[in-house]
């Protein structure tokens, strides 16, 4: 099967299978177009530090959680 930068022959394949190929181009056509387009909300958590103020032991509790599954 030869194919250039712009076509591909996808004559070969049963009809089902070149849906399958179109409509997986299509999706990575509009995945490219969101990812691109699309911000990244990045969070502020400077007001929540030191919000906390917990006396337990880290990793004994980190174990009792572990081992109740």
């Amino acid at each position: 099967m030869t194919a250039t930068a712009n076509q591909l022959d996808l004559s070969p394949l049963p009809p089902a299978s070149r849906r399958e190929v179109r409509d997986f181009y299509q999706f990575l056509l509009s995945r490219r177009g969101k990812t691109s387009k699309t911000q990244i909300t990045k969070y502020n958590f400077s007001d929540l530090c030191g919000g906390l103020s917990w006396k337990g032991d880290a990793v004994a509790v980190q174990r009792n959680m572990r081992d109740e599954w």
